[in-house]
């Protein structure tokens, strides 16, 4: 199952006891055995006080641990030649980066005469062949680099919508449990 946790942290290896309660997946308490104190079952209120209001958490500090191993070609062709490696899991893309480029129509050529064509007219062709050419390399680098990470993205997001489904499941599965809960002791 996919595990959501803030960078750096670790996960637990008991789980927490609170006043004869053990706090199992999700938060939801189960009941120690061994106790013969009745069980407390604290839910928290919908509107939520100041101190209840849990810390935000940053979406660029969780991390999505998942299996995802792009293609070595895809890889170097998304990658600067001599730069480090481009990593989809880290790069972002700023919003202008992403915004589509217009279409434009060339030019219709004109024909110098052979005449003109002399050593200034060569060495200007020469920059400005070289200046395309450098053009177009840049932007199949970055198209490249744009599929790599949303191949990437569209693993992770099926992920993530997996992992939104089976949450979804469980909770619906708690509130059944507290319904009967409280349809037998009344409502807490």
């Amino acid at each position: 199952m996919l595990e959501l946790r803030p960078k750096g942290t670790r996960r637990e290896a008991t789980p927490i006891k609170t006043r004869s309660l053990d706090v199992g997946r999700l938060g939801t308490p189960v009941p120690d055995p061994t106790s013969r104190q009745k069980p407390v079952l604290h839910i928290p209120s919908p509107r939520l006080t100041s101190r209840d209001t849990p810390s935000p958490v940053d979406p660029d500090t969780v991390e999505v641990l998942m299996t995802f191993e792009p293609d070595p070609a895809d890889l170097a062709l998304s990658s600067i030649p001599g730069h480090e490696t481009f990593d989809p899991r880290r790069h972002r893309f700023s919003e202008e980066e992403l915004k589509p480029q217009p279409i434009m129509k060339k030019a219709r050529k004109v024909q110098v005469p052979e005449e003109q064509k002399d050593e200034k007219y060569w060495s200007r062709r020469y920059k400005n062949n070289e200046a395309a050419k450098r053009s177009r390399d840049a932007r199949r680098l970055k198209e490249n680099q744009i599929s790599v990470r949303a191949a990437f993205l569209e693993k992770e997001n099926a992920l993530l919508r997996q992992e939104v489904v089976a949450v979804r499941q469980e909770l619906s599965h708690y509130r059944a449990v507290l319904s009967r809960y409280q349809a037998q002791h009344g409502t807490l």
